[in-house]
This record gives C-alpha cells, sequence and structure tokens, in this order.
C-alpha cells in the first residue's frame, strides 16, 4: 500500500552530515594542488604535491572494494564513522607534519602518512551518496539528495583550491601548519556531528525499490552483473573517464596557467570557478531529471557541451592575458561536465538494479580513479620546456633554483582533449539505458491500483453473505 512507504525528518541530518564530511575529505584531497611549488619546496620533495594528490586516486582501488562490501554488508553508519575518523586522524597527522619544528627531512613523510590515512577515508564517504538516497528519500527526492551530497566533495576541493593560496603565498611561503589547522579544525567538527547518526536504514523503506522483496543480491554477485551488463560498461568507463579527466586538471591546471604569467590568486580562482559553476550546473540538471526523468538525454547534452568547452580551454590555457576566454570555457565546462557526475551515479543504480548502490557507485568511482592515474602520469609525460620568454613571465617559482621545475603544458591539454572526444564518442553511440529501478516502482504502483478495486469487491461480497 502506498502508505506504507514514508520519509523521516532526521534524513536531512544524515544528508547535511554526508556533504560535510564529503566537504571535509576534498578539502584534504586537493589541499596542495594550488600551491605545487611552494609545497614541494617547503616539503623538501620535487614531487610532494604529486604524491599528496595521487595517493588518494592510488588508495581508491584497493581501499574501494572493502568500502563496497562493508557498505553493503554492514550499513551506512559505521561507514560515516570509518570515513569521518579516519579524514580527521590523518588531517592531525598532517598538522603535526607541517610544523615548523619538525626537521625539513621529516615534513613530507610525516605529512605523507597522514595524507595516506586521510586517503583511506575518501571511498567511504564517496560511495554514501547514492545508498543515502535510495534508503532516506521519497523517489522524486532522490536525485537531488544524491546531487548535493555527491557535489559536496568537488565543492570542498574547489573551496581549498581558492584558500590555500591565501594562507601560502610569497608572502607566507612556509605558513603551512595554519593552513592543514584550518582543514583540521572542520574535519574534527565532522567527526562530532557523526555521533548523530544513530541507524543505517529507516524504520520503514521510503519508496518501493527499499522493500524487503527487492532485497540486493550479494556482494559478489553485484559486482559480477555490474560487469556483466553493457549499459553500465559504457557508463563506467565514460563517467569514471570523467572523473579521471577532472582529477587530471585539477593537478595541472596551476602549473599551466602560473607558467603564462597567471598570478596565483587568478589560478585558485579558477580552480574555484570550475566546481561553482558545476554546482550550479548539476542543480539544475538534478532539478530537471528529478521532474522529467531524462537521464540519458541531460548527460549526453552535458557531455558534449563539455567537450565544446574544453577545446576551448586547451587554446585559450596557451597565451597570456587571456582571463576572460579562460574564465567563460572554465565556467561552461564546470557547469556542463559536473552536471553529468550526480546524474550518472543515479544512472548507475537505475542500470544494475537491484545491485546494492555503494557497488554500482563504488566501481564507477574506482575505474575513475585508476584513469586517473593514468591521465596523470599521461599528461606529466609529455609537458615541454618554457621559452625564454616563458621563463620571464612565469609566476610558478620566485628563485632561479626552482626554474628547472617549470613546464608548459601545450601538449598536455591536447592529449587531455583527445580523451575527451573518445569518451563523448563512446557515450553518445553506445549509451541506451534502461531504467530498471524506476520501472520496478512503476510496476508496484500499478499492482496497487490494480490490487485496490478487488480489495473493494472483495468486502462487497462478504457484506451480501452477512446480510444473507
Amino acid at each position: 500500500m502506498p502508505d506504507e512507504y514514508r520519509v523521516y525528518p532526521k534524513r536531512w541530518l544524515y544528508l547535511l552530515t554526508a556533504c560535510l564530511v564529503q566537504f571535509s575529505n576534498g578539502n584534504t584531497w586537493i589541499t596542495y594542488a594550488a600551491i605545487t611549488f611552494y609545497t614541494n619546496d617547503y616539503y623538501g620533495n620535487n614531487n610532494a604535491a604529486l604524491l599528496f594528490n595521487t595517493i588518494f586516486m592510488i588508495l581508491s582501488i584497493p581501499v574501494g572494494f572493502f568500502a563496497c562490501w562493508w557498505i553493503d554488508r554492514f550499513g551506512l553508519r559505521s561507514a560515516y564513522y570509518i570515513g569521518a575518523w579516519s579524514n580527521f586522524i590523518g588531517n592531525g597527522v598532517r598538522v603535526l607534519g607541517s610544523a615548523s619544528f619538525i626537521d625539513k627531512s621529516w615534513r613530507f613523510p610525516v605529512a605523507f602518512t597522514g595524507q595516506t590515512i586521510a586517503a583511506i577515508a575518501q571511498p567511504f564517504v564517496m560511495f554514501l551518496p547514492t545508498k543515502l538516497a535510495a534508503l532516506w528519500f521519497a523517489e522524486n527526492e532522490r536525485a537531488l539528495a544524491n546531487t548535493l551530497a555527491s557535489m559536496s566533495n568537488p565543492i570542498g576541493i574547489a573551496f581549498m583550491f581558492c584558500i590555500a593560496p591565501v594562507f601560502v603565498n610569497d608572502k607566507h611561503p612556509d605558513n603551512f601548519f595554519w593552513m592543514t589547522v584550518a582543514v583540521a579544525s572542520l574535519a574534527t567538527f565532522v567527526v562530532l556531528l557523526s555521533f548523530f547518526i544513530t541507524s543505517s536504514k529507516p524504520p520503514t523503506p521510503a519508496s518501493a525499490s527499499r522493500d524487503v522483496n527487492s532485497a540486493a543480491p550479494p556482494f559478489l554477485m553485484g559486482v559480477k552483473r555490474c560487469f556483466k551488463s553493457k549499459t553500465y560498461l559504457v557508463l563506467a568507463v565514460c563517467l569514471g573517464g570523467g572523473v579521471g579527466l577532472f582529477n587530471a586538471l585539477y593537478n595541472n591546471l596551476q602549473p599551466a596557467l602560473c607558467v603564462k604569467g597567471y598570478s596565483p590568486t587568478f589560478n585558485g580562482l579558477m580552480g574555484g570557478l570550475l566546481i561553482m559553476s558545476g554546482l550550479v550546473g548539476a542543480a539544475i540538471t538534478g532539478i530537471i531529471v528529478d521532474k522529467y526523468g531524462q537521464f540519458e538525454l541531460v548527460m549526453k547534452v552535458c557531455f558534449c557541451l563539455a567537450g565544446i568547452a574544453a577545446a576551448g580551454l586547451s587554446v585559450a590555457i596557451n597565451f597570456e592575458h587571456a582571463q576572460w576566454a579562460i574564465v567563460t570555457v572554465i565556467a561552461v565546462f564546470g557547469a556542463a561536465a559536473f552536471a553529468i557526475f550526480p546524474i550518472g551515479l543515479e544512472m548507475g543504480v537505475e542500470a544494475t538494479y537491484p545491485v546494492a548502490e555503494a557497488t554500482s557507485t563504488g566501481l564507477i568511482i574506482m575505474i575513475g580513479q585508476v584513469q586517473g592515474v593514468i591521465y596523470v602520469v599521461l599528461t606529466n609525460l609529455v609537458t615541454g620546456k618554457p621559452t625564454p620568454h616563458d621563463l620571464a613571465t612565469q609566476t610558478c617559482v620566485n628563485t632561479n633554483g626552482n626554474i628547472k621545475t617549470v613546464l608548459t603544458w601545450e601538449y598536455s591539454f591536447i592529449v587531455w582533449l583527445c580523451i575527451i572526444f573518445l569518451l563523448i564518442l563512446l557515450f553518445v553511440t553506445c549509451f541506451w539505458p534502461k531504467y530498471k529501478r524506476r520501472e520496478y516502482e512503476m510496476a508496484n504502483r500499478n499492482s496497487e491500483k490494480t490490487l485496490q478495486p478487488l480489495e473493494i469487491e472483495d468486502n462487497d461480497i462478504r457484506e451480501q453473505k452477512t446480510r444473507v
């Protein structure tokens, strides 16, 4: 019966906690990306910033499989705790490794240990949104809830990309301690908030797809079902590729801009603009798919728009004094590209239903992180040597001792763009999904409508017999 399905007010507290833990872990992941050269110098390692970023992608594979199984086996509550506490402990160790009283030779090993612990939290927090939305939210709320929770991680990344140059810059090149303290403060608040998570699922299901009659298959069987679905594989490769390309862009954006003379403040703002425009795009498309259900059409249109903007960015980033062109293409790229992410995660659940949400979501993100490592390495392999003019105008380093670390990124962005076009071609031509979860819920509603007149008829017959 329809009144068997209900939602509970505490779902909004759970959603807030999921958003904040995602936001905090995003802060932690990307802390050093906007201040690459300062990071390498302070921690005494020429690859410090790169390693701080890539450890999150590398660990997402082994930890990701474990997190998928754990969330499906033990539920949301324990995943909240593992994610929040790992993120908190990792941030605490990073603060210690960033203190000025620590010998420079020990800063990187200690800080990297903290970054590694925080990286363990990432799969647990990033796999939460689709399962939280499915368990606690009604059919017409799921896409919006998933959008808010999923986008909180990139919003945290954007915020850190903007705020890191405020803490660490030419005037304060060694201010890493207070920057990591600020990030750790939010992680502490998230740990306290996680104690309000008291249950993994509501007392009664929020929708027909979460009823006891539609139980998910065991974890390994769910993984097999995902990999046997051609639709899901296309989605996982293309959406995961988008995640990987985003990781590569965030890793390469700051050094690509600074070699052309753009200021650290502008570089940080561009990272923020990329995500904030994405938030707007994701919010709009989330409302559209909640109302009209056009997942496939919205994703394909956004994918094509992102490709056009990526082409513009790959050209504009090679020129000096092209601020407005860069702002425009980054805003369009962010709005189109990030609109795909939460919708794609929901589409993964639809295509593999009744496979557990954490499994379908987790596999997409893990595939994306694998591609992210490949794309970061690949784009770094094709960097070029700067011209004398580039060296005279660059804002990457201010000492001649580090001038050799300045590189050009023209061919890197060409490779990045080619990968985007290949993924668009694959997605537009090969992605033709079935909405299995929605079809199940619609069939359930239709069966209830059919049963209701039969129940009325049975009551009339009973009344007649009683009268006789």
